[in-house]
């Protein structure tokens, strides 16, 4: 029994070593076949050398390690490599051994360039000859252009052998070259045995299926024999269309106009378009179009389509709205086309961009903005201003719960603004009046204008909308209602020219007294300092106990202060004469600054004459002749009549006066005393005119009133500043002043502590007409500002001094 398992054993061995050796020659062959493919002549001899060596006969069939045939040609490859090096003789060698083991045309090829007129030793009749097979590209047809899916296309393929040997076997391999879905075709097609000079017709088919699409597909075609030698190759093409269905796809979705769709929070975008286009080659016929948006169904407009024609765009038409709270930034639509049959159903999803509204839905009305309860369009002491002012709601839904708020831009200390305001719910495309009212503070109104910001808010604080808002304030000049009259003025001048006679020009000039004593002179100095300056004013007066010339060089000041100029006076002259013209002196009407402080200018000569004992300018006589304007500062009150007087009078600042003509512009003591006569005269001739004025005002009043508040008359122009009105209002104010009646200034006016049918508000206007003056008055109930009565009249111009104007 181990005698025969052995055998076994060593036959196994002895077939295994056989077959390992088939398969390393094999794969020497293949190697060095390889490897003369790349040009590597050297490698390659020493691979096929290793083959011969276990194998050194060329065939064209040999058992290898797949179990299928496989050529073997070693020696004709090693003839190749050797030639491909320059070895002819080595390469002629293993050429013809090649050709004797079997006969091929690589070898003879390769001999003939070894010797051209190589012949083979056996007998010429045993060459086998070799074919040389070909398309005959000219003649190839194609059973169409274009093929829709579903369909085939045939291409006949004409092939002729031009060799004198047989073409066995041959095929044609189908290459795809450029091509989408839904082609289908065989790899490969025989074509059979040809003999040489002959031809034969391969065909080709390629067949499609529905998922064919439209464009373009293209092959190539091989020819190749039976070892797998390319002997021709012929591309070939042809259209390719989808099947003839309906293919619906949503082209976009644009405006109105055809331009891009863009969605506006809280707005209803209307006559939006859908585009619809069949791009199959089908009809879709009684389509049935579903639309969706934000996942809510919608309703397409127009009349519904009853077919889609191949290649055919239709309009859907539509209303699209988003509401104002939706948070994304963009919106789905989502259209769905079915035919009745159900056979084609589409499905596409759309996305629209959706953003906030470039102008606010819900806003004020930029030109609708209105003042009520002011004065000529002009915001005044005594005005109750309202601002009426409109909302607009252009969304497509209605707002509730809008709240108005009212900012001063900068504050004005005179106006109470209301805080906020809520507004009742306003339908969507409507628009609603509203109005806020402010409150004037007489005594802290100021500037000349008035600016606001209207904001509107939701209920979370949102800001919606705002608005700048502007009027315009109009406020009496300081002392408007207590313009001067010439009685007050001339009082003034008396007291003025007394205290300059008496007490300035006195004192200084004794201060100067050869007679007088160094204790004397400091109390003339002390009183004059006391009686003609304001205690705690810097009073200024203008140098004129120094020469021009040293002033002008610059080492002495033009003007000094009060004290210093008393105090050099003193050391610099111990000796000297003043003189002062006081009873030519000339007065200008009383003045006012721009915070309403009154004043005065005096124009007085003065001549000054002493020697100096200052070291600066020793034994210096100095004479100067000038011209001084003093200003003078003090202060009004009124009296129990109504009437208007001054007091505690002082010195505010002396210079020297400017060159100009001031005779037209200032009178002396005497002039006023003429004008303050002639005033006397005009007032009574108006008090006589405005007396039935007077007491229609009084019937139209409630006998209960007791104040009336008023600012001074406003013109047509809307200025308040032309003395003639004031003159007027000056005596009406006289005339209406009464224990049971009292005229009360606007400043005064205080609209919390006004006690109803007590307390009225009187408006005067006037325009300067060729007939006059004419006067308008009207009186309005403090607390609705609706006017209880309007009165007129006209004024005789020469009475206030205006015949000419």
């Amino acid at each position: 029994m181990k005698k025969y398992s052995l055998l076994i054993i060593c036959l196994f061995a002895w077939l295994f070593s056989r077959e390992v050796k088939a398969q390393k020659f094999v794969d020497f062959y293949k190697a060095g076949a390889r490897l003369n493919q790349e040009q590597k002549w050297a490698q390659s001899v020493e691979y096929l050398d290793a083959a011969l060596k276990v194998s050194n006969t060329d065939t064209k069939a040999i058992a290898s390690r797949t179990g299928r045939p496989s050529e073997y040609f070693p020696n004709r490859e090693l003839g190749v490599a050797y030639f491909m090096q320059g070895k002819k003789d080595e390469a002629k060698r293993y050429l013809e051994k090649s050709f004797l083991d079997e006969p091929t045309e690589r070898a003879v090829e390769y001999l003939r360039k070894i010797e051209p007129n190589w012949q083979d030793p056996r007998s010429l009749a045993d060459i086998p000859k070799p074919p040389k097979p070909l398309f005959e590209k000219e003649r190839l047809e194609k059973s169409t252009e274009s093929v829709e899916g579903g369909q085939s296309i045939t291409f006949k393929v004409p092939v002729r052998n031009d060799g004198e040997g047989r073409f066995e076997k041959g095929l044609v391999r189908i290459v795809p070259q450029a091509i989408g879905k839904g082609i289908e075709f065989d790899p490969t097609v025989l074509v059979g045995d040809v003999r040489g000079g002959s031809n034969r017709i391969a065909q080709v088919t390629i067949r499609t299926n529905g998922q064919l699409v439209d464009g373009k597909a293209s092959f190539l075609l091989k020819l190749e024999g039976e070892s797998g030698n390319v002997w021709d190759e012929v591309p070939v093409t042809f259209k390719t269309q989808s099947p003839p269905v309906p293919l619906v796809k949503a082209v976009g979705l644009v405006a109105s106009n055809n331009g891009p769709l863009i969605l506006e929070k809280g707005r209803r975008t209307k006559a939006v378009k859908l585009l619809l286009k069949n791009e199959g080659r089908g009809m879709f016929n009684k389509p049935t179009i579903t639309l969706t948006f934000n996942d809510q169904s919608i309703t397409p407009g127009g009349t519904a389509p009853t077919t889609i024609l191949a290649g055919e765009t239709i309009i859907i038409p539509c209303e699209l709205f988003i509401p104002s709270n939706f948070a994304a930034a963009t919106a789905t639509i989502t259209v769905n086309v079915k035919e009745p049959s159900g056979l084609y159903n589409f499905n596409e999803k759309l996305t629209v961009p959706v953003q906030e509204p470039l102008m606010p839905l819900v806003h004020f009305a930029k030109d609708g903005i209105k003042w009520e309860g002011t004065r000529e369009g002009f915001i005044t002491l005594l005005s109750q201003p309202t601002v009426k002012y409109n909302i607009i709601n252009e969304s497509d839904e209605p707002v509730k719960d809008l709240i108005v708020r009212m900012v001063q831009t900068p504050v004005n200390p005179g106006f109470s603004v209301p805080g906020s305001k809520k507004i009742a719910a306003l339908e969507s495309n409507k628009a609603a009046e509203d109005e806020l009212k402010l409150s004037v503070l007489p005594k802290l109104l100021k500037g000349n204008q008035a600016k606001f910001t209207l904001r509107l808010e939701n209920v979370q604080g949102k800001l919606l909308d705002k608005m700048e808002v502007e009027a315009d304030i109009l406020l009496p000049p300081k002392q408007a209602f207590n313009q001067p009259t010439a009685e007050e003025t001339h009082k003034l001048v008396d007291k003025i020219q007394e205290l300059l006679d008496n007490q300035f020009a006195f004192n200084l000039r004794y201060m100067g007294d050869s007679l007088e004593t160094n204790e004397a002179k400091s109390n003339y100095q002390q009183e004059l300092v006391r009686t003609c300056f304001k205690k705690g004013d810097k009073v200024s007066i203008s140098n004129d106990i120094v020469t021009v010339e040293l002033i002008k060089s610059g080492k002495f000041p033009e003007a000094f202060e009060a004290e210093s100029y008393l105090n050099n006076l003193s050391l610099w002259f111990g000796n000297y004469h003043v003189d002062f013209a006081i009873d030519k002196a000339r007065f200008s009407p009383m003045l006012f600054n721009e915070k309403g402080t009154p004043y005065l200018d005096v124009y007085v000569k003065k001549n000054f004459r002493g020697k100096s004992r200052s070291k600066d300018f020793p034994g210096v006589e100095v004479t100067q002749d000038n011209l001084l304007q003093f200003k003078m500062v003090f202060d009004r009150y009124k009296l129990p009549n109504g009437k208007w007087d001054t007091k505690q009078v002082f010195i505010k600042g002396i210079e020297k006066a400017p060159s100009v003509e001031i005779a037209a512009m200032t009178f002396t003591n005497e002039e006023w005393e003429v004008k303050e006569a002639a005033e006397r005269n005009d007032i009574l001739s108006l008090s006589s005119t405005l007396n039935g004025l007077v007491e229609t005002i009084k019937t139209k009043l409630p006998t209960t009133a007791k104040r009336l508040f008023a600012e001074p008359f406003i013109g047509k122009n809307g200025k308040n500043v032309d003395v003639f009105a004031y003159k007027v209002q000056n005596q009406l104010v006289a005339s209406l002043n009464s224990k049971k009646l009292k005229w009360v200034n606007a400043e005064e006016w205080d609209p919390v502590k006004a006690i109803p049918n007590e307390d009225f508000i009187m408006e005067g206007g006037y325009e300067l007409q060729s007939t006059g003056l004419k006067l308008t008055l009207t009186l309005r109930n403090f607390r609705t500002y609706e006017a209880v009565a309007q009165l007129d009249a006209i004024i005789n111009p020469e009475l206030l001094d205006i015949a000419n104007k």
